[in-house]
């Protein structure tokens, strides 16, 4: 490939990784791997003895800020252009991957500007749609499904290590607000589900159908911890949209969280049933 390497930060991932980690490489991507679980050997002996394989760890869960940093850093100093990030449970196509590596190539000057553009599939309906890119600026994006260019990754000094897992996409925007770097979004990807694997209900309530997951305790002190440091970032830089939008994220998903746990302790309130791959 040359331009676009392919990065991962994994956590005892489930076998599906491994198939489209194989895909990529049939079709001659570079990997970039960071291993957050090394007690469990399936990633890194699938790396092993792998030309377009690279696997590193530091033998403990470091979170991924560092992952991300690690895998991006390791991008760039193997002379690429940009990292297509995808999380472990993130499914994708090779169509995907064309279709992103397309973009790149149309949209080459975009690194000039933009510290990076999440590809996901909002607007698109089927497959057999034209192969058409429908992008927007946007104010935050998750890490899953982002291309990084990795020179501007680099001058922001790659990830924020001091964020575990929650936020560390939405600190990356704020930190390219204030570097007067924009973030885009590709809405019409192919191929992008971000949805089959996890482990989330569908719950009918408000009449309307929503995907939830009950997050432990100790997750959402974590992720309140962590969009209240945003908060706070944002308002000594005096940016009144990420502020806004922070509190709004954080609103939401506290929102959220009570609301399932009142529809698990009170069943009869909604129809609940697991969500289908």
């Amino acid at each position: 490939m040359g331009k676009i390497a392919l990065g991962f930060v994994v956590f005892n991932p489930a076998s599906s990784l491994l198939e489209r980690m194989e895909l990529a490489l049939s079709a001659d991507w570079e990997l970039f791997i960071y291993d957050n679980s090394p007690s469990d050997p399936t990633v890194r002996s699938f790396c092993a003895g792998r030309k377009n394989c690279h696997y590193f760890t530091s033998g403990k869960n470091v979170g991924l800020g560092y992952g991300m940093s690690v895998v991006s850093a390791q991008a760039y100093y193997n002379g690429h252009e940009a990292l297509l990030f995808f999380d472990q449970d993130t499914n994708f196509t090779l169509t995907t991957l064309e279709f992103i590596k397309k973009f790149h190539e149309i949209h080459a000057s975009m690194a000039d500007s933009y510290s990076s553009v999440v590809f996901n599939a909002k607007t698109r309906a089927n497959e057999a749609e034209s192969l058409e890119f429908v992008c927007q600026d946007v104010l935050l994006s998750i890490n899953s499904g982002s291309l990084y260019f990795l020179e501007n990754v680099r001058k922001l000094g790659w990830f924020d290590e001091s964020f575990f897992v929650d936020c560390v996409d939405y600190e990356f925007c704020l930190r390219s607000r204030l570097a007067k770097l924009k973030t885009g979004a590709c809405l019409n990807t192919p191929g992008y589900d971000h949805e089959s694997e996890q482990d989330d209900s569908t719950y009918h309530v408000f009449g309307r159908t929503r995907r939830l997951r009950k997050y432990s305790r100790s997750r959402v002190v974590g992720t309140t911890k962590a969009s209240l440091r945003l908060c706070w970032r944002s308002a000594i830089a005096c940016d009144g949209r990420y502020l806004g939008a922070f509190l709004r994220s954080l609103g939401g998903y506290l929102l959220w969280q009570s609301v399932v746990r009142i529809l698990i302790a009170f069943p009869w309130l909604a129809r609940s049933q697991p969500v289908q791959p």
